[in-house]
Order: structure tokens, then sequence, then C-alpha cells
């Protein structure tokens, strides 16, 4: 499980630095795709019971 919960924060991040990204670019379409991506991790993370605490909701929150 340790290995999923890292698998799973690595790719959080990389959706939000994509999605960064994408708004950066001014690349809507991209942006919402990365956007769901995220939604889709953490309502994963969340069916699985790991807690991902506040700092990927502040992350998100600022993209």
């Amino acid at each position: 499980m340790r290995e999923f919960t890292l698998t799973l924060h690595l790719r959080i991040h990389d959706s939000i630095t994509a999605l960064r990204r994408a708004h950066a670019r001014g690349d809507d379409d991209l942006a919402t795709c990365q956007a769901g991506e995220v939604e889709d991790l953490v309502e994963l993370a969340a069916r699985n019971g790991i807690d991902l605490g506040a700092g990927y909701a502040d992350l998100y929150v600022r993209a």
C-alpha cells in the first residue's frame, strides 16, 4: 500500500504541475483535462482511505 500511496502522490503532483503549465500557456482545454485528472486521483485516494492532507487542496486552488 505504501508504494501505491507514493505513486498516487507523485501522479497528483505531476497533474497539478501540468495544470499550472496549461493555465500559463492559456490552453483551456488541456487545463480542463488536467483538472479532471486531479479530481479523479483525489477521488481514488479517498476511496482507498488515503489522507492527502490539506496540501493538495491548497495547490489545486492556486492552480
